[in-house]
């Protein structure tokens, strides 16, 4: 039995607001666009440390997600998605929905909302 659900654009859409939606990209990425209230836990610092489960884990926790509560989990395209579910059911998370599409699912879709951040770059001097 796998330790994450697999689910679709429909599936995520109707849990904005919901259940907490994690996009695990770069900064960069996710400011230029993300589902709506997802947050930006960066999945690429997990890898960096010395245990990335339990690393990430803590990650989802300092944002107010544990083991037990359900969970939304996409990046790009699917990959880095899949392989922080991984880390997460390795650390005990039991509760976890891959949205495989991720998002360039998500963008082949016009109807579904983008939300950007507002990011300023300071000019090198």
């Amino acid at each position: 039995m796998s330790a994450y659900k697999i689910v679709d654009a429909d599936f995520v859409k109707r849990e904005i607001g919901r259940m907490p939606i994690v996009d695990v990209r770069p900064p960069l990425r996710y400011d230029t666009g993300h589902i709506p209230t997802a947050l930006n836990i960066r999945l690429d610092v997990a890898v960096a440390s010395d245990d990335p489960a339990e690393e990430l884990a803590e990650m989802f926790q300092d944002n107010g997600i544990f083991a037990d509560d359900p969970v939304i989990v996409y990046c790009q395209i699917g990959v880095h998605a899949k392989i922080a579910c991984d880390y997460l059911a390795q650390a005990g998370y039991t509760a976890l929905y891959l949205y495989a599409g991720s998002m360039n699912d998500w963008v082949s879709d016009a109807a579904r909302p983008v939300e950007r951040s507002s990011v300023s770059f300071a000019k090198a001097s």
